[in-house]
């Protein structure tokens, strides 16, 4: 059976890659532009959606808070989540890892690498 992995981030190209990428490996993909509608889209398809794979910095609701609002709600807390980001402050990636992060992914990415820990993280949640 197909995995299907919601991709979260506000620049479209690059939401549009990371799809196109994960599609080509055989995944499948949904997109949202910020975490608050990536929520809303995890909530109405939570028996399909295998990962969250979420930038960190965006308006309105960050991957930060996605995360945390995922992990703090029994129906959606056993659904992975991957940070796929720039960011690479210490005590932002010690929070994220304490709030229950599967993996922290810096962009610019290596594919063996990137599609190891999507793997990882989805294997063991």
């Amino acid at each position: 059976m197909k995995k299907t992995i919601l991709v979260v981030d506000d620049f479209a190209s690059i939401r549009q890659f990371v799809c196109e990428t994960l599609e080509r490996k055989g995944y499948d993909t949904l997109g949202a532009t910020n975490g608050t509608e990536a929520y809303t889209i995890l909530s109405q398809n939570l028996s399909q959606v295998n990962l969250v794979l979420t930038d960190y910095n965006m308006p309105d609701c960050t991957g930060f808070e996605l995360l945390k609002k995922i992990k703090g709600n029994p129906e959606t807390s056993n659904v992975p989540v991957v940070f796929l980001t720039t960011e690479s402050n210490p005590d932002k990636m010690r929070s994220a890892k304490e709030a229950g992060l599967a993996a922290w992914i810096k962009k610019p990415y290596r594919a063996e690498s990137f599609f190891a820990q999507i793997e990882n993280a989805i294997v063991n949640g």
